[in-house]
């Protein structure tokens, strides 16, 4: 079985993760956690807002009350569901590599299970494209039923316009937000601070992006073998009970203008990254 001390030496630094399978199994929230950063920097470069204001505009974007988004403490939310199980086994017959559902060959998850059907809808295509499972030479086993969550942080990207799908559409707002930062440092709100800023208000000026992280305690198996041998590369034994363990959980959401005026309008929530694989996932 991985040792927590092995597992925590290895694994608090995003995004490598060895060997072989890119999973932490781990008790003890990673260091970027303990330490509060919630990775807005990447979105504020100047730090020019403060955390709280973009704490009161996620509240307001979310229809939320402003005190669920204060930081509370010793506040969790303990999960309960009598069907909270995921399971996956890759190799079962029926398993079917990441890769079969982003080219849409496959419709549904490994082993038409409804809980991993929920999990694939829920994921971001690039951090679904990190979890590729090479089926030749290992074989990757988990269950994970959440059993207590608890909200780290929650802020809103502080520039309306700016979200994951507009960027991809518009390659040329890649660094424009770090560009509106150095303009305003240097000249302040001058003609050429406006023409930055239009460059988003043209591609969506009622779209919002909201970002939230979650610490989820859970009940987790986790094993890799080598597919030839059949020996365990990483985590657990066969046998073993379940490990409690917790992951970092990191949500994107992005909100729109209400059509009835009461409001907004919340799309779906999407996991960008987990235990910071990706590094939060940022998309500017």
């Amino acid at each position: 079985m991985m040792t927590h001390a092995s597992s925590r030496a290895s694994c608090n630094v995003a995004p490598a993760l060895k060997p072989g399978f890119p999973w932490r199994h781990d008790s003890i929230l990673p260091d970027r956690a303990l330490e509060r950063n919630d990775y807005s920097g990447t979105f504020n470069p100047t730090a020019g807002d403060p955390p709280i204001l973009r704490k009161l505009i996620a509240a307001r974007e979310l229809n939320i009350p402003i005190w669920n988004v204060m930081p509370i403490p010793f506040y969790k939310t303990h999960i309960k569901s009598e069907n909270g199980m995921m399971y996956l086994d890759s190799s079962s017959e029926n398993a079917h590599s990441v890769d079969d559902y982003d080219n849409g060959e496959v419709q549904v998850p490994p082993n038409e299970d409804e809980d991993n059907e929920y999990l694939y809808g829920m994921m971001e295509k690039t951090l679904v494209r990190r979890f590729h499972v090479d089926r030749e030479s290992m074989n990757v086993k988990f269950s994970i039923q959440p059993i207590e969550a608890e909200l780290l942080h929650l802020f809103a990207v502080p520039v309306p316009g700016l979200t994951r799908e507009i960027v991809n559409d518009n390659p040329y707002l890649r660094g424009a937000l770090y560009r509106l930062h150095m303009t305003y440092a240097e000249n302040g709100f001058d003609e050429h601070y406006f023409d930055l800023l239009g460059d988003f208000v043209k591609n969506g000026p009622e779209k919002r992006t909201i970002v939230a992280e979650a610490a989820i305690k859970c009940h987790e198996f986790f094993q890799v073998k080598d597919a030839s041998s059949g020996s365990v590369l990483q985590g657990m034994e066969d046998g073993s009970e379940q490990d409690e363990v917790v992951h970092i959980v990191r949500f994107e959401v992005v909100t729109d203008e209400s059509q009835d005026g009461a409001g907004r309008d919340i799309s779906n929530w999407k996991i960008i990254d987990i235990d910071d694989l990706l590094e939060g996932n940022m998309f500017i």
